[in-house]
């Protein structure tokens, strides 16, 4: 593309460049990080040009290692959007996960004011129509993407998604097999003690037993069980 390698330098430029100024004269200028920028926006790049999945496996540590750079990783959330909003793009796919939604996963772990912008995007994918698919295909791929977001759970975007899936359960927008999935993960990776915030927002999904009946046994040693018995019953 024409100008293309100017956009790459003013855009590596003003995310990795630092001046030091005294009143109006300029003092210093660093440029470390610079040429390491332009690499990394260059090769992510043409990666997502020739959308080509055998070169982004065959680079994928390096591909990890650019993404640690935030302005990398916001040019490959909005990759990894456009790609996954096309309608064909989980057709077939429905036991391995995909290769973008690892990206976003990767993202997540290196990012987190990166959480707000990742959690929306994972909504909306969520929630779209894969009407082309069979409903346990559908079931599976929800499934997959609420994996990512109890990913994003762990790493400490918390409230906000088990507001969402509580809204989803309110307001019956998803199967409630999925909720269902959401709180034994839920479960699986968090322990006492709980803040009153999770609490407030998790007890409702815990004690409905349209939802988790079938994830307690006759003894009450099981996740919810405890949980429950934890915030008083």
């Amino acid at each position: 593309m024409e100008h293309n390698d100017k956009y790459i330098y003013v855009l590596a430029y003003g995310v990795s460049v630092t001046e030091r100024w005294d009143g109006d004269e300029r003092r210093s200028v660093n440029t470390k990080r610079l040429d390491q920028t332009i690499n990394a926006i260059e090769k992510t790049q043409k990666l997502a040009q020739l959308n080509d999945m055998a070169e982004w496996l065959c680079n994928i540590e390096s591909v990890f290692k650019y993404l640690k750079y935030p302005v990398v990783s916001m040019g490959i959330i909005k990759y990894c959007k456009e790609v996954t909003m096309d309608s064909s793009y989980f057709k077939g796919v429905s036991d391995t996960v995909p290769l973008h939604l690892i990206l976003i996963d990767e993202i997540a772990n290196n990012h987190p004011l990166h959480h707000d912008t990742l959690f929306s995007f994972l909504k909306q994918l969520f929630e779209r129509s894969h009407e082309h698919l069979q409903e346990l295909e559908q079931i599976e791929i929800r499934k997959m993407i609420i994996d990512r977001m109890v990913h994003l759970l762990c790493i400490g975007h918390v409230i906000p998604v088990i507001q969402y899936m509580r809204f989803c359960l309110d307001n019956e927008t998803a199967d409630k097999s999925l909720i269902r999935h959401f709180a034994g993960e839920v479960m699986q990776v968090t322990t006492s003690p709980y803040s009153q915030e999770f609490i407030a927002e998790f007890l409702p999904i815990a004690k409905n037993p349209d939802i988790t009946a079938s994830l307690r046994n006759i003894n009450d040693s099981d996740s919810i069980s405890q949980f429950i018995e934890y915030c008083g019953g």
